[in-house]
């Protein structure tokens, strides 16, 4: 019985041993191919060697490269060619097809191998976005398609308050696009909806209606040389700014806020401005008759004024003591809005008439007057300069202006009273009185006695006006 026993002992360690020994050249046998039951994608390389593997699944990778994939949206078409934008990874994709099952002695591979029989492995074809040419694409579709949102807004029409609804901006979803090109390379369906990302807009047409902003509350309105074109586009490129802007209650307003920079770059111009008591050209000029004209309306509206400095010259626009000068980032108008409701602000340009109101939930029932009461004349100062273009002995007198003290007073007349309230002293420079005194001496007599060509001196070759002491800078 023992003997019998160590003979099927013998037989079953024999067995193992050549089980384990055929084990063994198998897998040294096929140790550089693929084990059976591993996929690339949609394609079969089980027991394939690497070249033969490399070759099936470069055929498959060129046969979906090949096909057009289009995208539309709504209307829209583009038709896109995946060899342009697409880089598929197919040496990556074949050294791991190689070595899945692989790790651990030959054994463990056998058993691996057994494994993957009954449940295949499916290696992804690891495919990535070329930068430039999807960048490209996403430019030409978004050109097609996307828009920037747009805020509803309040618009004026013939004095009654209307609202425009507001517009929902689209952007293309760039990287669910991407996905789903990735996705479509290796997929029977070639169509695809470009995917886009909806932006609200900041300002509904639902929060403009809370505001209850529905009168004209107050008006005022200068005029100007729409002559001067570059005064005239400043005017009206500041006045764009200001056309529709609301003022929350109890918020304190900034013209330089509001407007913004005056500059070439914003599409300014040169115009005459008030600089050292004189009148020179600068960008911009011009922009101070709207936020004088808009102190104005501030005034008129009883708001609150925070800041506001006069020009150092009258202008012709506005009354004395009832202009706001402006420079940016220096000199600013400021007021509150101290009426308990919102405002409106509706700035509009016409011919050559600026006009600024103040609408709200209901008209003012106040009465407001402003007036302007003259404390001193400042006579022009005298000033002589000497001029070498004006004959000696002779004068010429370019009449300089006045300045002013001025005081400006507010009346306010409301349910039968009435308030006087000092607004502000101001003063205006006035501009000197020239007195140009000549200084140009006449041309040397010619001496008869002397001959022609005596008188031909290089000193005397000269005209007149090119002699030394007659050039005047």
């Amino acid at each position: 019985m023992k003997k019998k026993f160590n003979i099927i002992v013998v037989i079953l360690l024999l067995f193992i041993i050549c089980s384990v020994y055929g084990i063994y050249c198998y897998e040294r046998r096929h140790s550089d191919d693929v084990l059976g039951g591993v996929y690339i994608g949609q394609v079969y390389v089980g027991g394939l060697f690497r070249e033969e593997a490399e070759e099936k699944v470069k055929k498959y990778v060129e046969e979906n490269l090949n096909n057009t994939v289009t995208l539309y949206y709504s209307d829209k078409i583009w038709d896109l060619n995946p060899k342009e934008i697409i880089n598929v990874k197919l040496e990556k994709a074949i050294d791991e097809a190689i070595s899945e099952g692989k790790s651990g002695n030959f054994i463990l591979r056998f058993f691996n191998r057994l494994k993957l029989s009954r449940i295949p492995k499916k290696i992804d074809l690891a495919a990535e976005i070329k930068v430039d040419p999807f960048k490209a694409i996403i430019e030409r579709i978004s050109k097609d398609i996307a828009r920037k949102p747009q805020n509803a807004r309040f618009k004026i029409v013939d004095d009654i308050v209307m609202i425009e609804k507001e517009i929902e901006g689209i952007q293309v979803d760039t990287e669910n696009l991407k996905q789903k090109i990735l996705d479509a390379i290796w997929s029977q369906e070639k169509k695809i909806q470009v995917p886009v990302i909806t932006i609200k807009p900041e300002v509904t047409s639902e929060a403009l209606m809370k505001m209850n902003i529905k009168v004209e509350m107050a008006s005022f309105s200068t005029k100007f040389d729409k002559t001067q074109v570059g005064r005239s586009t400043n005017i009206k490129l500041a006045a764009k700014k200001l056309d529709g802007y609301i003022i929350p209650p109890g918020e304190v307003f900034s013209f330089n806020d509001a407007v913004g920079e005056r500059s070439s770059k914003e599409g300014y111009k040169e115009a005459p401005i008030f600089f050292n008591n004189e009148v020179i050209s600068g960008i911009g000029g011009g922009v101070c008759q709207l936020s004088s004209t808009l102190y104005n309306l501030a005034l008129i509206t009883d708001l609150e004024i925070v800041e506001r400095s006069n020009h150092s010259l009258p202008v012709n626009y506005v009354p004395l003591g009832r202009d706001a000068t402006v420079n940016y980032g220096l000199i600013d108008l400021k007021f509150k809005n101290n009426t308990g409701g919102y405002l409106l602000l509706h700035a509009e340009v016409k011919e050559d008439t600026l006009t600024v109101k103040f609408y709200g939930s209901k008209k003012n029932d106040k009465k407001i007057k402003i007036v302007t009461e003259v404390v001193k004349k400042i006579p022009p100062p005298v000033t002589v300069k000497e001029d070498y273009s004006l004959e000696k002995g002779k004068i010429e007198i370019q009449e300089g202006r006045p300045g002013y003290q001025v005081k400006v007073w507010k009346i306010v007349s409301h349910n039968g009273t009435q308030e006087k309230k000092l607004l502000s002293i101001d003063t205006y420079n006035p501009t000197a009185t020239i007195m140009f005194v000549g200084k140009k001496e006449p041309p040397a007599k010619t001496d008869p006695t002397k001959s022609k060509e005596s008188a031909k001196t290089p000193a005397d070759n000269h005209p007149p006006s090119e002699q030394p002491e007659t050039v005047n800078q």
